[in-house]
């Protein structure tokens, strides 16, 4: 059976436990939980300074909707809120593909540092055979402060205080690891057990799942329906 479908038995299930953007109220304490949102609608709602981890891969406008200034906006908005929610020694990654990482590496560096660009090897879904095909995204990685936390290792100063061993230290070439091990990469670099990773454009739940799996707390938004409905599966059923 397909996992990325959504069965009766799926919709009798998840869809009486759906949370909504009304239902986000952290206030001085966060909870874990998958909401229906828009993702700058539920950042508003998460207290300064208490996520530690961010791990996306942005969704803006599918359908084409917004002028290319009123895109720019959407995106500069909500990466200003993900900066008001990172910890001082929080970091956030932006995966994306070639056409929108230069945009994405001029709004992050006017809100934080950036520390690196990753190039990570993707697979291709539809095969085009009219011109080269493109099996790179760019993952951008960023840090609020140069006193952040890298390999699970605190970094002062930029400098890494805790001196990894040769083997510990990863280069920015990733190539034939699937969506799941680069964010598994992800997560055990830039954050401990226990630490809050937050995802404001969910899909369908990669990032919660390694979350979970890795010993994470997690905070998901999706405005899409299904996508968020088969994210609270996939979370259920492999996030163990």
């Amino acid at each position: 059976m397909n996992k990325d479908i959504l069965t009766v038995k799926d919709l009798n299930k998840y869809l009486p436990a759906l949370k909504t953007d009304i239902d986000i109220y952290f206030k001085d304490k966060l909870s874990e939980g998958l909401y229906k949102s828009e993702a700058l609608v539920g950042l508003k709602k998460i207290p300064n300074e208490s996520i530690d981890l961010i791990v996306t891969e942005p969704t803006l406008d599918p359908n084409r909707t917004l002028s290319y200034s009123e895109y720019i906006k959407s995106i500069e908005a909500w990466i200003k809120e993900c900066k008001r929610v990172l910890t001082t020694s929080g970091s956030i990654y932006i995966i994306c593909p070639w056409k929108s990482s230069s945009l994405y590496h001029s709004v992050l560096g006017k809100n934080f540092i950036i520390q690196s660009r990753i190039t990570a090897e993707m697979q291709i879904e539809n095969i085009e055979l009219s011109q080269w095909n493109n099996k790179i995204s760019d993952i951008w990685f960023a840090t609020k402060t140069n006193d952040y936390i890298f390999n699970q290792n605190y970094i002062v100063n930029g400098k890494n205080i805790n001196n990894p061993k040769p083997e510990e230290i990863k280069d920015n070439l990733w190539f034939h690891l699937d969506y799941e091990k680069i964010i598994h990469r992800i997560i055990k670099a830039s954050s401990f057990k226990l630490n809050w990773v937050l995802d404001p454009f969910m899909n369908v739940g990669a990032v919660g799942v390694v979350a979970k799996k890795r010993g994470r707390r997690f905070i998901g938004f999706e405005s899409n329906q299904d996508q968020i409905l088969l994210a609270m599966k996939t979370i259920n059923e492999r996030a163990v």
